[in-house]
Protein backbone atom coordinates (compact mmCIF):
# COMPACT_ATOMS: atom_id res chain seq x y z
CA UNK A 1 0.00 0.00 0.00
CA UNK A 2 1.73 3.57 -0.62
CA UNK A 3 0.28 6.26 1.60
CA UNK A 4 0.07 9.68 -0.16
CA UNK A 5 -0.05 12.45 3.02
CA UNK A 6 -0.09 16.34 3.44
CA UNK A 7 0.28 17.46 6.66
CA UNK A 8 -0.90 21.23 8.25
CA UNK A 9 -0.48 23.31 11.11
CA UNK A 10 -3.51 24.11 12.13
CA UNK A 11 -3.89 26.83 14.81
CA UNK A 12 -7.70 26.64 15.92
CA UNK A 13 -8.39 23.31 15.38
CA UNK A 14 -12.07 23.76 17.25
CA UNK A 15 -12.98 25.82 13.57
CA UNK A 16 -11.72 23.56 11.41
CA UNK A 17 -13.71 20.26 13.02
CA UNK A 18 -16.56 22.92 12.94
CA UNK A 19 -16.25 23.34 9.06
CA UNK A 20 -16.31 19.70 8.68
CA UNK A 21 -19.44 19.32 10.48
CA UNK A 22 -20.91 21.65 8.21
CA UNK A 23 -19.54 19.99 5.44
CA UNK A 24 -21.59 16.65 6.49
CA UNK A 25 -18.46 15.27 7.36
CA UNK A 26 -18.47 12.83 10.71
CA UNK A 27 -16.10 12.49 12.94
CA UNK A 28 -15.17 9.55 15.20
CA UNK A 29 -14.43 9.33 18.84
CA UNK A 30 -10.81 10.25 20.12
CA UNK A 31 -7.98 8.00 19.89
CA UNK A 32 -5.30 7.65 21.77
CA UNK A 33 -1.81 6.89 20.30
CA UNK A 34 1.43 6.26 22.08
CA UNK A 35 4.08 5.64 19.57
CA UNK A 36 7.43 3.97 19.93
CA UNK A 37 9.45 4.54 16.57
CA UNK A 38 12.56 2.56 15.97
CA UNK A 39 15.48 3.10 13.76
CA UNK A 40 18.30 0.93 12.04
CA UNK A 41 21.19 3.48 13.38
CA UNK A 42 20.17 6.51 15.57
CA UNK A 43 23.71 8.30 14.02
CA UNK A 44 21.68 8.04 10.48
CA UNK A 45 18.01 9.09 10.73
CA UNK A 46 17.84 11.31 7.39
CA UNK A 47 14.66 10.82 5.56
CA UNK A 48 15.43 10.00 1.80
CA UNK A 49 14.46 7.54 -0.40
CA UNK A 50 14.86 3.76 1.14
CA UNK A 51 14.77 5.07 4.50
CA UNK A 52 12.74 2.59 7.33
CA UNK A 53 11.36 3.53 10.13
CA UNK A 54 9.64 0.43 12.34
CA UNK A 55 6.88 1.75 14.94
CA UNK A 56 5.20 0.23 18.14
CA UNK A 57 1.65 1.93 18.59
CA UNK A 58 -0.65 1.64 21.21
CA UNK A 59 -4.20 2.89 19.91
CA UNK A 60 -5.86 2.64 23.13
CA UNK A 61 -6.53 -1.03 23.78
CA UNK A 62 -4.97 -1.95 20.78
CA UNK A 63 -1.62 -2.99 19.52
CA UNK A 64 -0.03 -2.68 16.04
CA UNK A 65 3.45 -2.55 14.08
CA UNK A 66 4.10 -0.56 11.54
CA UNK A 67 7.02 -0.29 8.67
CA UNK A 68 7.42 2.96 6.85
CA UNK A 69 9.45 3.52 3.65
CA UNK A 70 10.43 6.33 2.52
CA UNK A 71 9.66 6.74 -1.33
CA UNK A 72 11.49 9.49 -3.26
CA UNK A 73 8.82 12.31 -2.81
CA UNK A 74 8.20 13.37 1.10
CA UNK A 75 4.84 13.11 0.66
CA UNK A 76 4.76 9.31 -0.25
CA UNK A 77 5.63 6.31 1.72
CA UNK A 78 5.35 2.63 1.64
CA UNK A 79 3.40 1.25 4.39
CA UNK A 80 3.11 -2.26 6.06
CA UNK A 81 1.21 -2.01 9.39
CA UNK A 82 -0.49 -5.20 11.40
CA UNK A 83 -2.04 -5.94 14.96
CA UNK A 84 -0.02 -7.71 17.53
CA UNK A 85 -1.26 -9.31 20.79
CA UNK A 86 1.82 -7.46 23.47
CA UNK A 87 3.23 -4.37 23.66
CA UNK A 88 6.29 -5.21 25.93
CA UNK A 89 7.09 -8.08 23.35
CA UNK A 90 6.48 -6.22 20.28
CA UNK A 91 9.14 -3.80 21.59
CA UNK A 92 11.80 -6.37 22.91
CA UNK A 93 11.34 -7.80 19.08
CA UNK A 94 12.68 -5.00 17.38
CA UNK A 95 15.42 -4.15 19.81
CA UNK A 96 16.43 -7.98 19.75
CA UNK A 97 16.72 -7.59 15.88
CA UNK A 98 18.83 -4.81 17.08
CA UNK A 99 16.67 -1.81 15.53
CA UNK A 100 17.52 1.25 18.26
CA UNK A 101 14.42 3.00 20.13
CA UNK A 102 14.33 6.48 18.71
CA UNK A 103 11.42 8.68 19.84
CA UNK A 104 8.53 8.48 21.78
CA UNK A 105 5.26 10.45 19.85
CA UNK A 106 1.81 10.79 22.28
CA UNK A 107 -1.27 12.17 20.60
CA UNK A 108 -4.88 12.16 20.60
CA UNK A 109 -6.59 11.27 17.12
CA UNK A 110 -9.86 12.16 15.39
CA UNK A 111 -10.35 10.63 11.67
CA UNK A 112 -12.71 11.95 9.53
CA UNK A 113 -13.55 11.21 5.78
CA UNK A 114 -13.91 14.10 2.82
CA UNK A 115 -14.58 12.97 -0.81
CA UNK A 116 -11.88 10.19 -0.86
CA UNK A 117 -9.54 11.45 1.19
CA UNK A 118 -8.98 10.26 5.14
CA UNK A 119 -8.61 12.97 7.63
CA UNK A 120 -6.67 12.46 10.88
CA UNK A 121 -6.88 15.59 13.19
CA UNK A 122 -3.91 15.49 15.39
CA UNK A 123 -3.03 17.07 18.71
CA UNK A 124 0.41 15.97 18.99
CA UNK A 125 2.23 16.08 23.02
CA UNK A 126 5.10 18.89 22.72
CA UNK A 127 3.87 20.13 18.86
CA UNK A 128 0.85 21.23 19.00
CA UNK A 129 -2.59 21.16 16.59
CA UNK A 130 -2.26 19.19 12.67
CA UNK A 131 -4.35 17.98 10.43
CA UNK A 132 -3.81 15.39 7.64
CA UNK A 133 -4.84 14.73 5.27
CA UNK A 134 -3.83 11.55 2.61
CA UNK A 135 -4.98 8.86 0.34
CA UNK A 136 -4.09 4.92 0.81
CA UNK A 137 -4.04 3.82 -2.65
CA UNK A 138 -2.42 0.21 -4.38
CA UNK A 139 0.94 -0.14 -5.27
CA UNK A 140 0.14 -0.20 -9.36
CA UNK A 141 -1.65 3.11 -9.04
CA UNK A 142 1.22 5.65 -10.44
CA UNK A 143 -1.42 8.24 -10.85
CA UNK A 144 1.22 11.59 -10.84
CA UNK A 145 -0.74 14.13 -9.22
CA UNK A 146 -2.37 12.68 -5.90
CA UNK A 147 -0.37 15.84 -4.21
CA UNK A 148 -2.19 18.51 -6.26
CA UNK A 149 -5.28 16.88 -5.15
CA UNK A 150 -4.67 16.63 -1.60
CA UNK A 151 -3.90 20.62 -1.92
CA UNK A 152 -7.05 21.14 -3.54
CA UNK A 153 -8.95 19.63 -1.27
CA UNK A 154 -6.96 20.87 1.75
CA UNK A 155 -8.08 24.79 0.69
CA UNK A 156 -11.50 23.49 0.06
CA UNK A 157 -11.14 22.44 3.64
CA UNK A 158 -10.25 26.13 4.29
CA UNK A 159 -6.67 25.29 5.50
CA UNK A 160 -3.72 27.54 4.89
CA UNK A 161 -1.55 25.79 2.90
CA UNK A 162 1.28 28.00 3.66
CA UNK A 163 1.60 26.32 6.86
CA UNK A 164 2.15 22.37 5.26
CA UNK A 165 4.87 20.67 7.44
CA UNK A 166 7.41 18.63 5.29
CA UNK A 167 8.37 16.73 8.43
CA UNK A 168 6.78 13.68 10.10
CA UNK A 169 6.27 13.93 14.07
CA UNK A 170 8.71 11.84 15.19
CA UNK A 171 11.31 13.80 13.44
CA UNK A 172 9.97 16.86 14.45
CA UNK A 173 9.81 15.56 18.87
CA UNK A 174 13.37 14.66 17.76
CA UNK A 175 14.52 18.04 16.67
CA UNK A 176 12.87 19.62 20.05
CA UNK A 177 15.82 17.13 22.11
CA UNK A 178 18.45 17.88 19.73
Amino acid sequence: MREIELKFKVDDLDSFIEKLEKLGCSLSDVVYQNDTIYVENLDNIESVEGSIWLRVRKLNDKIEMNLKKQAVKKSESQEIEFEVSDYEKANNFLKTLGYKEWVRVNKKRRYSKYLNANICIDEVERLGSFVEIEYLIAEEDKKINYEDELLQIATELGIDISKRVNSHYDTMIFELED
